[in-house]
């Protein structure tokens, strides 16, 4: 393929490519509109103003009128974080009445519930087939045995 040079950065580019890749620079003179164009001109078509933009994003529950440096920031902690380890052995300094009480054991991880989730519908799966070829088979053998 042949390739040219980008008079911005003096890279060789590509002659099929519209833009130097290096700096950005346009090889092609883009085409600018004088006129309006056919959705512009039809009768039905509303354009917003700034003010009645903004309306419609506060209707919306949206607001950008404030700049980015306003904004307040909330973080929200999703999992807690792990205790700091306790010692093996404890020092007599533990062992004191008024040490804090142990706490509870934290719940089961979501993938676990999951995964005992995944395992009784599996299981009631397997019982409600184990039922349907209980009663094929009383069908199949029901006349055989009353008579």
């Amino acid at each position: 393929m042949a390739q040219r040079q980008c008079e911005k950065c003096t890279e060789m580019v590509d002659e099929a490519k519209a833009f130097c890749p290096a700096c950005g620079h346009a090889f092609v003179e883009e085409q600018r509109r004088t006129g309006k164009s056919d959705f512009e001109a039809m009768d039905s078509t509303v354009q917003l103003g700034q003010t009645m933009y903004n309306q419609m994003l506060s209707d919306l529950g949206l607001n950008i009128s404030k700049s980015p440096e306003k904004v307040e920031k909330r973080v929200e902690v999703l999992i807690p974080e792990a205790a700091p380890a306790q010692p093996r052995h404890p020092s007599p300094q533990t062992l004191s009445p008024a040490a804090p009480a142990p706490k509870p054991a934290a719940p089961a991880p979501a993938n676990e519930t999951v995964k005992w989730l995944f395992i009784a519908g599996a299981f009631l799966v397997l019982i409600f087939f184990g039922l349907i070829v209980v009663a094929g088979l009383l069908y199949w053998f029901w006349p055989r045995i009353v008579n």
